[in-house]
């Protein structure tokens, strides 16, 4: 069991760039599934297609998997993907308890957090959407990063 030390950065940092890049995607082409719609009064309602988000979502989460998957990660073994990733879902995890454990988490610092955690807040969506639970979908969703392991090679050989 080789793990190369220096290579133990790459998960947490691609995953936090893809999170953020993902966030401000997701908030500049917003309007790919906005949905106006102008009432009898004339004032106007936007709300959200849930199936074109869902559908937006899951593109840049194959989107940010493919790329991290068959580039970033391409000469890194599954091992070494596992513990990559396991440091950052450790943070996740952590964070994830203490908004969860203490309601005056400031709201502040959870905005932005969430740039960061904008994949996850992928999968969370869909978990909630499926299992009507909160703490359990937001819990699982951390796990999201050992989405990479199955692109790790067997061996460095």
């Amino acid at each position: 069991m080789n793990v190369r030390v220096n290579t133990l950065w790459r998960v947490p940092v691609f995953y936090l760039c893809a999170s953020w890049l993902s966030f401000y995607l997701t908030v500049y082409l917003g309007f790919i599934y906005l949905v106006k719609t102008t009432g009898a009064d004339g004032v106007t309602e936007v709300s959200i297609d849930p199936v074109r988000s869902a559908i937006f979502d899951l593109v840049l989460l194959l989107a940010a998997l493919l790329l991290g998957g068959l580039w970033a990660f391409r000469g890194m073994t599954k091992l070494e993907i596992f513990l990559s990733a396991a440091i950052l879902v450790a943070v996740y995890v952590i964070i994830t308890l203490l908004e969860l454990s203490f309601p005056e988490f400031p709201a502040s610092l959870s905005l932005i957090l969430a740039k960061f955690q904008n994949l996850n807040g992928m999968i969370s969506s869909l978990l909630f959407r499926l299992t009507d639970q909160l703490e359990l979908s937001v819990l699982i969703s951390d796990l999201t990063p050992f989405l990479f392991i199955p692109f790790g090679k067997r061996s460095t050989h």
